[in-house]
């Protein structure tokens, strides 16, 4: 079995509906966790599952439909390994 593909979805919302959407973003089975940020997102939730396909389709069909939703950007985890300032190489 293929090790999990991690997503990441920055999320804007429409003016002072973010609480109604993280709550509506975290009912959704395949986000791992949501949190509101600031910047030019609002939210930004995790998403994990077994294709790159159905993390797309998740943000389509269901992040991108919730009403207070006004803009999504996919940012899809690769399998490089991860930079850290803190390892010695």
């Amino acid at each position: 079995m293929a090790e999990p593909i991690t997503a990441y979805v920055l999320i804007k919302t429409a003016v002072g509906k973010t609480d109604f959407a993280l709550k509506d973003i975290l009912d959704i089975p395949k986000v791992l966790k949501a949190t509101i940020v600031t910047g030019d997102y609002d939210i930004v939730a995790e998403l994990e599952s077994n294709s790159v396909d159905d993390i797309l389709g998740t943000v389509a069909q269901e992040i991108r439909q919730i009403r207070d939703v006004t803009e999504t950007k996919t940012l899809i985890g690769t399998k490089l390994p991860s930079y850290s300032p803190r390892v010695n190489l």
